[in-house]
């Protein structure tokens, strides 16, 4: 589902299923502790429906954010390839889709 994912030294990993003795003396990124991006991207979440149940955003929300500082001008394969593991129950990927292109241009620009 995507919903325990964390970034384990700048890399998604859901937390889930990752043994706490792998993430000793790493650094450890919470959703939380990343609000201000959060917020950025959930913008562009709602402007294209996106955010519907919420049971897959934070998941979605720290892959997008991870795959940002990772590729560079990603194809819509690439981002699809990124964004494999994270499961969705209501929108169908196409909002998700849509506001992740939207957002990676506007950063673009930024």
């Amino acid at each position: 589902c995507g919903l325990c994912t964390v970034h384990l030294e700048g890399k998604p990993v859901l937390s889930c299923s990752t043994l706490t003795v792998k993430a000793n003396g790493l650094h450890v990124t919470t959703l939380e502790a990343m609000k201000e991006e959060v917020e950025e991207f959930a913008v562009f979440m709602a402007d294209q429906g996106a955010d519907q149940c919420g049971f897959c955003s934070p998941g979605l929300i720290m892959n997008v954010l991870a795959m940002k500082k990772e590729l560079v001008n990603p194809t819509e394969e690439e981002i699809k390839q990124y964004l494999s593991g994270n499961l969705c129950r209501c929108t169908g990927y196409m909002s998700q889709l849509r506001a992740v292109k939207n957002y990676l241009a506007y950063k673009k620009e930024d």
